[in-house]
């Protein structure tokens, strides 16, 4: 017997077997078409849904099936989800997806959707090969979906699960966590570990600020002729907000003058994202209003999903960690007297691409392939440096007019995704707790008996001589570490007294320099006074001398004209030798 099949599309056939009885239940009609539904195959060579009648043996029915093949197979699109298809495969970009709960519909009557369109057909009765019962012709109950008209089974290749490395991952989650710094000199040769240390010391000593930099490097790319940038890694949040502003940074490293060639982006670490910011909210207005109430806000931006469609989240970026930590701690913001919920914004992993294949997920060291592939042009050459390239962008992984290591590639955007979710999955495994998970059951595990387990006492006793060990050891260590305490107390004690000491000794040196200027002064004023008595005993008291001397001498004659004092003259020539030895310095003996 040839079956029936028809050629409309998007309609699914329901046979129903019609017994000796005239009436048939409600109930019987629904096993029937679940059945048959269960029985839906799919032929992958010839890409075809269709469906096989069951075991003829069953409720007497006289039925068989055609042989698979393409002259005798309809198309099968059923209305309804079938259990076996696949979810979609397609990535929501880092995105929750929100899925409504549909209500249950108990009515028996209503075995479809409402939309759903009930067609009857009957045809003429059919008599077995014995003839022993004769049986009505297959009632066919056709159900068309006016949604599904337009449908076609689709398969998209480029829909799969990336492989994601071991050193993806690895590379994910040790990049540096914030963007360098670029500072760029014109002349001179400054080292970027002397600007790391001179940028670190200035920042300590003029706004008494602790800069921590994981790392820094030269380099020459994008910059001219006798130009060289120093790149610079800092480790914190705090760092990195501390040289955002340029006005603090020193006007000169190592007695060069440089230039910021750009500003890095604002990590996520100084970001937040505010959730349910309406459509018809003015992002401008939004925007203003944000930075107005708190100055820290830089950058107002409302994101985007992988369809360039704007999205009810919003990002907003600080230059200031305790005004970040603020509003995340409190968790809403209120702008134009409405509440926000605030969470935190986590960015996307970094994509590893190798340098010399363009391949995604693998270091260049680890790279199997033997020659190196064109960025530009997607062309895979032994040696790059004598390859011409046609500058004509063709990416290697998606065929697009774009370089193959751009992070905007759709095949790059996947990874990127799936390698987020698998970050976050490890994060959330690593942090939730399997403890409160187990259930004791004391069928699968039975409590032992006493003669079954003989050494359970012994094994106490082990157990809690262990444990006294330990306790002992324990009050060994506190011991310790109570007398380290006490020799760091007396070397603080110790290294303060000493920092008094110097600060007394540094003001009687002072004292002493001071007392030591004032008696200079001192000496010089002493001088000139000498000199003044000098002058005056040289050109003023031994001229009177003299004459005094010479008018004595006149007088040491009596009437006969004998002296008086022979030896006065004597005497006087004497007194004059000595002042002037006096005033010439000389030994008077």
């Amino acid at each position: 017997m040839a079956a029936n099949y028809h050629n409309q599309q998007n309609q699914f056939i329901l046979h129903k077997q019609v017994h000796n009885s005239s009436h048939d239940s409600t109930a019987q009609m629904v096993s029937n078409s679940l059945n048959l539904v269960n029985d839906y195959v799919y032929d992958p060579t010839t890409n075809i849904h269709y469906c096989t009648n069951r075991n003829s043996s069953q409720n007497n029915i006289q039925a068989s099936s055609p042989p698979t093949n393409i002259q005798n197979i309809q198309t099968l699109d059923s209305p309804a989800r079938s259990i076996r298809r696949l979810h979609s495969d397609d990535h929501d970009d880092d995105f929750t997806m929100v899925t409504y709960k549909k209500k249950k519909n108990n009515n028996n009557n209503n075995l479809m959707y409402h939309k759903n369109q009930l067609y009857q057909q009957s045809s003429s009765s059919v008599n077995n090969n014995n003839g022993q019962s004769s049986f009505q012709a297959h009632n066919h109950r056709i159900i068309t979906n006016s949604n599904l008209m337009h449908q076609k089974v689709t398969h998209d290749s480029s829909q799969h699960h990336p492989d994601i490395t071991i050193a993806a991952t690895r590379y994910a989650q040790t990049r540096f966590p914030f963007s360098p710094f670029i500072i760029r000199f014109s002349t001179g040769n400054v080292k970027d570990k002397q600007a790391a240390e001179e940028i670190t010391l200035f920042f300590k000593k003029e706004h008494q600020i602790d800069i921590s930099f994981s790392n820094y490097r030269s380099s020459t790319f994008k910059c001219s002729s006798n130009e060289y940038d120093i790149l610079l890694f800092v480790k914190d949040a705090n760092s990195f907000t501390s040289l955002l502003d340029e006005d603090k940074c020193p006007p000169q490293i190592g007695s060069q003058y440089y230039t910021f060639p750009s500003s890095p982006t604002i990590p996520p670490q100084l970001s937040l994202i505010i959730k349910n910011v309406n459509f018809h909210t003015d992002i401008n207005e939004f925007s203003s209003d944000l930075k107005t109430k708190f100055p820290e806000i830089i950058k107002v931006i409302r994101l985007k999903n992988k369809f360039q469609q704007d999205i009810k989240i919003v990002k907003i970026e600080f230059v200031s960690t305790s005004a970040r930590d603020q509003i995340l701690a409190a968790g809403k913001i209120n702008v134009n007297y409405r509440s926000y919920d605030v969470e935190e914004y986590i960015a996307p992993a970094r994509v590893l691409i190798c340098s010399k294949c363009c391949g995604i997920g693998h270091f260049k060291r680890q790279c199997t392939q033997s020659n190196e592939t064109c960025k530009t042009c997607g062309l895979s050459f032994p040696d790059l440096k004598q390859h011409v390239c046609s500058n004509l962008p063709n990416c290697i992984h998606c065929g697009g007019e774009h370089l193959s290591n751009v992070v905007s590639c759709p095949v790059v955007k996947q990874y990127r995704a799936a390698l987020t979710k698998k970050l976050l999955l490890v994060t959330n495994y690593n942090s939730t707790s399997t403890v409160n998970c187990y259930k004791y059951d004391s069928v699968q595990f039975p409590q032992l008996n006493s003669s079954l387990n003989p050494s359970t006492a012994g094994s106490h006793n082990i157990i809690l001589s262990k444990l006294n060990e330990l306790a002992t050891n324990m009050e060994k260590l506190n011991d310790n570490i109570f007398k380290i305490t006490l020799c760091n107390e007396k070397f603080e004690k110790f290294m303060k007294d000493k920092i008094d000491s110097d600060k007394i000794i540094q003001q009687e040196i002072t004292v002493l320099k001071h007392n030591d200027k004032a008696l200079e002064v001192n000496q010089v004023q002493h001088e000139l006074k000498l000199k003044r008595y000098e002058n005056i005993l040289v050109k003023l008291l031994m001229p009177m001398l003299d004459e005094m001397s010479k008018v004595v001498l006149l007088l040491n004659h009596d009437q006969h004209g004998r002296p008086l004092d022979p030896g006065l003259k004597t005497n006087f020539e004497i007194i004059r030798t000595k002042l002037k030895l006096a005033l010439e310095g000389k030994d008077l003996s």
